[in-house]
């Protein structure tokens, strides 16, 4: 049954604007009521008439219109106030596009600073990197240098250790020892 709890021939179904309208008034909606009547040409025409009845309506409602504005054109006598209202109008939507048109440049040129800052950053970034790149070869250069003079230094203290106890006759049973460069210095030099 319907949600209102009546058993009613009506009480279930979705009613309409004019059926509303009706109920609260107390009447029931006719027909002729909720549409707007048919011209008796209508009735039993065919497609062809229908059509052409169309077209003559559209027209005659556009000849209406075109009327109904030339004769309230005369009678506001508001030609000054009219053209005023579509000149400014037309200002406020110049100011309205100019505003636009500053605020895209306005953003273009934030944009255009952001990279550049961007590009600027990330070229230091760069250079930074190429030094300390540049400052880590020449270290290494250096502790090799370093580490060759002590190594060469060794192998020279080596030298003389071994041609005293040679001479002295203490020989040293050892196999034969090739030099080999350290990657680190063992002590700074002069230190």
């Amino acid at each position: 049954r319907g949600r209102r709890g009546g058993g009613g021939a009506g009480a279930g179904r979705v009613r309409g604007p004019a059926e509303a309208l009706a109920a609260r008034s107390g009447g029931t909606p006719h027909a002729s009521e909720m549409e707007d009547p048919l011209p008796p040409q209508a009735k039993g025409a065919d497609f062809r008439t229908l059509q052409a009845m169309i077209a003559k309506g559209i027209q005659d409602a556009e000849v209406g219109a075109s009327s109904l504005e030339g004769d309230l054109a005369p009678l506001g006598g508001d030609d000054d106030e009219l053209a005023r209202h579509r000149e400014a109008v037309r200002r406020r939507k110049e100011e309205d596009s100019a505003g636009k048109q500053r605020e895209k440049e306005v953003a273009k040129e934030k944009r255009r600073k952001e990279n550049e800052a961007r590009v600027r950053r990330l070229q230091d970034e760069m250079e930074q990197e190429e030094q300390e790149v540049l400052r880590q070869r020449e270290q290494q250069k250096s502790n090799e240098a370093l580490c060759r003079r002590q190594m060469a230094a060794a192998s020279r203290i080596q030298a003389l250790v071994r041609g005293r106890r040679s001479r002295a006759g203490k020989s040293i049973a050892s196999p034969v020892v090739a030099p080999k460069l350290h990657s680190e210095p063992w002590t700074a030099m002069g230190a």
